[in-house]
């Protein structure tokens, strides 16, 4: 193995987790800014998300296919992370409706598949450096990126009701700025420049071949959107939930997504052991399963306190939507990981697109149970097309093929 002069797995560690606190300061809050804060209709702020998810479709796809024919794979994450900075920056140093539009329609697009490069990346290094550990290490570290939602959300509650909510971008932009600079360290050393080999296309086969999806991979990656959108909506409509029919506070906000990651965390190490008893197919579409139990009962609720009871369900389905996921999309496309893993950005950004539509159709008039309700039928439809989509895979784990 290649001698290395820095700690690539502690820097590694150190950018998941503060990758997860540019999502854990901001996306409970999200809604409360642009909706309640800022004023914009909900139709207004859902037409903003979806246009950045609109945006974000066509720039993770061409990272992707980029970050399999550039010799460094560190200077996408680099230049993502900056692109973190600005847009969060600017809502913290300008609030107002223009400058989260422009954040969040044009910039965070790009910034936004940081997260996917840097998965993107850590696959490649180990796959290179410790390929019996591949798995492992991409699995331990989606869960750092966890721990920063047990501990951020709740200080961000408090510090969004106790100074201002914007604090929570400023938050967001610092740890966009570390990842940027763990990235530009690991630059200096010349071992941390990893890349895949490309697939070989044989003889007589179309140029078309070597993207070619595995089969039920469709129908998964349909299923995955429909139930991580289905999420999304639940998140754009809890906090408003909350604050409106729950009688909830900002804080409370906070503690429900630190709970829920709280939950999320050991639910992990639970889902990696699940991973060799049953299929990634089943665990998935078993998530949606529960999500939907965890919506649907959520809409009927009168207090907080039942809220954070169910939470229970959240973090067990959250754990398999977002963990399971990553492994069984990078195995999307046979050697190519960089443009596999941009379909996680992919499925991220159409479930974004779902859940901002469904956002902004269901919350107009301020019903955020339907809302709610709605997402909980969502997760079902997406579980089906899942499960129906893989029968052959249902079960115990089979050998993925070309």
């Amino acid at each position: 193995m290649t001698q290395r002069r820095i700690p690539v797995t502690a820097l590694l560690g150190t950018n998941m987790f503060f990758s997860g606190v540019t999502y854990a300061a901001t996306m409970p809050y999200a809604s409360l800014v642009g909706v309640d804060t800022l004023g914009m209709s909900p139709g207004l702020f859902a037409t903003i998300m979806s246009a950045g998810a609109i945006v974000g479709t066509f720039v993770s796809l061409g990272l992707g296919y980029l970050s399999d024919k550039l010799r460094d794979r560190r200077l996408l994450v680099l230049i993502t992370a900056l692109a973190g900075i600005l847009a969060h920056g600017l809502i913290y140093i300008a609030p107002s409706q223009a400058s989260f539009a422009i954040a969040m329609g044009l910039i965070m697009p790009l910034a936004g598949a940081s997260y996917g490069q840097s998965f993107g990346y850590l696959r490649v290094y180990y796959l290179k450096h410790r390929p019996d550990k591949a798995d492992f290490m991409v699995t331990s570290l989606r869960t750092v990126f966890t721990l920063a939602w047990i501990i951020v959300p709740p200080l961000a509650g408090w510090v969004a009701a106790e100074f201002s909510i914007f604090n929570v971008y400023l938050a967001s932009s610092l740890s966009y700025a570390v990842m940027a600079g763990v990235f530009a360290l690991l630059m200096t050393d010349a071992s941390t420049a990893v890349q895949m080999p490309a697939p070989v296309r044989e003889k007589g086969a179309s140029l078309l071949s070597v993207f070619a999806l595995r089969p039920g991979i469709l129908a998964g990656l349909l299923g995955l959107i429909v139930m991580v959108g289905a999420m999304r909506l639940l998140t754009l409509s809890v906090s408003l939930f909350i604050v409106t029919d729950l009688g909830g506070t900002v804080t409370d906000v906070g503690f429900y997504a630190g709970i829920t990651a709280a939950v999320e965390a050991p639910c992990m190490m639970l889902l990696a052991y699940l991973t060799t008893r049953l299929s990634k197919e089943t665990l998935l579409a078993a998530a949606g399963l529960v999500m939907a139990v965890f919506m649907g009962l959520s809409s009927v609720l009168t207090n907080m306190t039942a809220l954070y009871w169910l939470l229970l369900l959240n973090g067990l389905g959250t754990a398999a939507l977002m963990s399971v996921n990553i492994p069984y999309i990078q195995d999307a496309i046979k050697g190519r990981v960089g443009l596999s893993t941009s379909l996680m950005d992919i499925v991220a950004i159409a479930a974004n697109l779902l859940g901002a539509a469904g956002f902004g159709i269901l919350a107009g008039g301020g019903n955020y149970r339907l809302a709610l309700g709605v997402a909980a039928g969502l997760s079902v439809v997406g579980a089906a097309i899942m499960a129906f989509g893989n029968l052959s895979r249902l079960g115990r784990p089979k050998p993925v093929t070309a």
